[in-house]
């Protein structure tokens, strides 16, 4: 009797446990921060993802041009239910530049993308919004050659925050991704998306 009376208390110990367990960490968040042209000017991205994963979150970094077979695979873990969440898409320069194909195809397709950033998205304007996220936010030097706020098109419901950063910053638009305050806006916005 008393065995029994233990398990059920037991029992009802776990699941109380697991009905107010906290909600999903930031390890189940996948982040992809999206480099410049050549890569080689794009550093700053790289350090942005590492000081992610030090916090715990799914952050990795990846050569402009990869966004298109990187969409297509999380499209396709989508329908097999192995995608994580929330998403969130940062890009530099070029790699800002494609992040709203990138964020509209995935949004197109039923994939929710909760925070695209852009990082003075160049060297031509990026092509505006048209699905993509609830919330863009374009860190950008305003007056520069290179860099190009976001826009959105169409059945763009979401909002777009385009950000000088000459407020804060003396940054050019190779440095911007390295910048210390740049960089610490950016985490903290992506830590705030995946509730780390």
């Amino acid at each position: 009797m008393k065995l029994k009376t233990v398990t059920t208390a037991l029992l009802a110990l776990v699941v109380s446990v697991a009905a107010y367990a906290p909600p999903k960490s930031a390890e189940a968040a996948e982040v992809y921060l999206i480099r410049g042209f050549a890569n080689v000017f794009s550093r700053g991205v790289d350090q942005m993802a590492a000081q992610l994963r030090a916090r715990g979150v799914n952050a990795k970094s990846y050569s402009n041009g990869q966004w298109s077979g990187l969409a297509k695979d999380i499209i396709k873990r989508s329908k097999q239910g192995k995608v994580s969440y929330p998403i969130v898409i940062a890009g530099h320069s070029v790699g800002g530049q494609e992040a709203p194909r990138f964020a509209d195809t995935l949004a197109k397709a039923g994939v929710p993308v909760a925070l695209v950033i852009g990082i003075d998205p160049g060297f031509a304007p990026p092509p505006p919004f048209s699905a993509g996220s609830p919330r863009v936010v374009d860190f950008w030097i305003k007056g520069s050659a290179r860099g190009n706020p976001y826009r959105s098109t169409g059945g763009f419901s979401g909002t777009i925050e385009n950000i000088d950063i000459r407020s804060f910053s003396n940054a050019d638009h190779v440095g911007i991704d390295k910048d210390p305050a740049v960089q610490s806006r950016i985490v903290n916005l992506i830590m705030a998306s995946v509730g780390g």
